[in-house]
């Protein structure tokens, strides 16, 4: 078995700053409620690799042709001739570099790109227009319109000092749970399984009796032994003496 350098380095190139991108990219907005196959998920990341080579060439060309435009010269020789592995290892310091930067400029792209999903400015733009708003629900494409489930809407947090409390009503007994929404799966709303967890929890039997601390880190729910539930948003208002204090 034969050392495949060249197989390698494609896939160093390839593949490596685009599942970088991926992994920071959905460390901002949740992973699609599709299961992706192993083709498509391969597929996105050499997408993101393509758009950082780009970018990252891009900056070569101009950087090399300003400050050392023999370097360019020498690259474009090796293209020529078909010889650009070799040249690669002869300039190896400069290919360590390059796939260095590259992981760096695939993080940045993965955290813009879930910026852009998580906020969706194009998207809310385009739905500001009546004109292109209306045809869509005419037609039946509200995928486009109603993108996220209503779940996640609800919940999501929509601005970085953002609280989420919750007041959940239980189903079998009537008891009630209420406290600060810490985290939550994000599922299809047609999936009744969605857990969801509690911090700073308190606990009644009902709703006609008074609540108790629940001694405990936290607490994990289910949706689906839900039966109503009250979403309260409050915003932590920045007070130098107080900084745990919330407000309206």
């Amino acid at each position: 078995m034969t050392f495949d350098a060249a197989g390698l380095l494609i896939f160093l190139l390839a593949i490596v700053p685009g599942f970088i991108a991926q992994q920071s990219r959905h460390s901002i907005s949740p992973r699609s409620l599709e299961q992706k196959t192993v083709l498509e998920e391969t597929g996105e990341y050499v997408l993101n690799s393509v758009i950082v080579h780009l970018l990252l060439l891009t900056t070569f060309r101009i950087t090399l042709g300003t400050w050392n435009p023999s370097i360019l010269a020498t690259v474009n020789f090796a293209l020529r001739q078909k010889e650009l592995l070799a040249w690669a290892w002869d300039h190896h310091y400069l290919l360590l570099v390059y796939f260095l930067l590259s992981l760096g400029v695939g993080f940045v792209l993965g955290i813009v790109r879930g910026v852009l999903a998580l906020n969706q400015p194009i998207r809310r733009w385009l739905l500001d227009f009546r004109w292109f708003r209306e045809p869509l629900a005419k037609v039946g494409i509200l995928s486009f319109l109603q993108e996220e489930p209503v779940w996640y809407g609800v919940l999501r947090q929509n601005h970085k000092d953002e609280i989420t409390f919750i007041r959940a009503k239980m189903k079998e007994r009537g008891d009630v749970y209420t406290g600060e929404l810490k985290s939550y799966g994000i599922l299809r709303d047609s999936e009744r399984q969605k857990d969801f967890f509690l911090i700073n929890a308190h606990y009644a039997a009902s709703s006609d009796v008074p609540f108790r601390q629940i001694d405990a880190d936290g607490i994990l729910l289910n949706f689906a032994d839900v039966e109503a539930m009250e979403v309260m948003k409050r915003l932590v208002v920045k007070n130098p003496s107080d900084k745990n204090s919330t407000g309206n």
